[in-house]
């Protein structure tokens, strides 16, 4: 009942001429709203897919905020993933080539470890989590999946996303045509109904809210 009446103070807000900062909070309030009006006037008897999928593309288009609700809510596995896929990289060079430190050459242990911390170091930025997140999955897509276009482009959009400024191109009909490509696809492959129409209608709940609640207008173009 607390989210909607946050829905409603936010409503209320606008209606007086003032304008609210939204959260990923109230993106997905808004998102869920907005898919289940769609999938309901659709007769779409598949809800809770579609609902899933609506709430997580009203949060897409943050994917270019280091401090995005989607970016933060994955953060502290991912460090912990990439931490140790960089670790068990590092370990494996020195398994294929530790005969020059076994030789005496220090100045490339210490290269080595320099290199790990580096890479460690760059954990510490969530956008720099979150490109080599797309990247990894783009990576699956490629190889576990055999060339899966719709894996390899969603895992593209994260990555391009999480590097571009924040309310950009990501705030756009562009990019929202691209968002809804990529659900078309995963819906052809994953046969599930409504899954387009629930990322497209996610998706724009996002920029129609910011264009409305916030006092930053948006450039759809």
């Amino acid at each position: 009942m607390s989210d909607y009446n946050e829905l409603y103070e936010h409503l209320y807000l606008l209606r007086q001429g003032r304008y609210v900062i939204l959260d990923g909070k109230s993106h997905v309030i808004v998102g869920l709203f907005a898919t289940g009006v769609t999938m309901y006037a659709t007769n779409n008897d598949a809800m809770t897919v579609p609902l899933i999928v609506g709430a997580i593309s009203s949060l897409a288009p943050d994917l270019d905020h280091h401090n995005g609700s989607l970016t933060k809510k994955v953060s502290t596995p991912l460090k912990i993933l990439f931490s140790f896929l960089f670790l068990a990289v590092s370990l494996f060079i020195i398994m294929k080539t530790g005969k020059l430190i076994y030789s005496g050459s220090w100045i490339y242990g210490v290269g080595i470890l320099v290199l790990f911390l580096f890479c460690i170091s760059w954990l510490r930025n969530l956008k720099t989590i979150l490109m080599l997140t797309g990247l990894l999955i783009s990576f699956i897509g490629w190889f576990a999946f055999y060339g899966n276009w719709s894996i390899i482009a969603l895992g593209l959009f994260i990555a391009i996303s999480s590097r571009l400024k924040h309310r950009g191109p990501t705030h756009s009909l562009y990019f929202l045509a691209i968002w809804s490509g990529i659900c078309y696809f995963i819906q052809k492959d994953l046969q599930i109904d409504g899954l387009w129409l629930a990322g497209t209608v996610g998706y724009f709940s996002h920029l129609l809210a910011d264009q409305l609640f916030t006092k930053q207008s948006i450039k759809w173009l």
